[in-house]
């Protein structure tokens, strides 16, 4: 889905919703960010509607899982201290929005920093230069 596409009342509507969540990512994310590379915090209020969007961006090409991690860590350990409990995260990046292995070892990094600062990750989207799309959780892991 592209920003264009959004319903009319997508702003009164909680991000996670399926119909609006990839338009609101494709509306937030920039294309230099696309471009070069980053991660983009959504804070929601407590109703899951978009709050404040959070843009980190990686260094050139940052291919440093662990980076990234320490970096949503600290953001997301305050944005907590500020009541926040819900976020989205969008993996902005150069290429198609297929997942790579890094983009499942980044969203793994992120739950754990989520659930380490108290916030609940509602969703994981790749924002790729023509479209977005949502990272499923991976139901495989045995780990608890």
């Amino acid at each position: 889905m592209r920003f264009e596409d959004l319903p009319r009342d997508w702003a009164q509507r909680p991000i996670t919703d399926p119909d609006v969540l990839e338009g609101v990512v494709d509306l937030i994310v920039t294309g230099q960010a696309r471009d070069d590379g980053a991660t983009y915090l959504l804070l929601c209020h407590p109703n899951r509607r978009l709050l404040q969007p959070v843009l980190l961006p990686d260094q050139p090409r940052c291919v440093d899982v662990a980076a990234v991690r320490e970096r949503v860590l600290l953001a997301v350990s305050e944005a907590a201290r500020q009541g926040v409990r819900d976020v989205v995260i969008a993996i902005a990046r150069p290429g198609r929005p297929t997942a790579t292995p890094r983009d499942h070892d980044l969203r793994t990094a992120f739950e754990g920093v989520c659930r380490v600062a108290g916030l609940t990750l509602h969703a994981v989207a790749i924002a790729a230069p023509d479209a977005v799309a949502v990272l499923p959780a991976q139901r495989d892991s045995a780990a608890a």
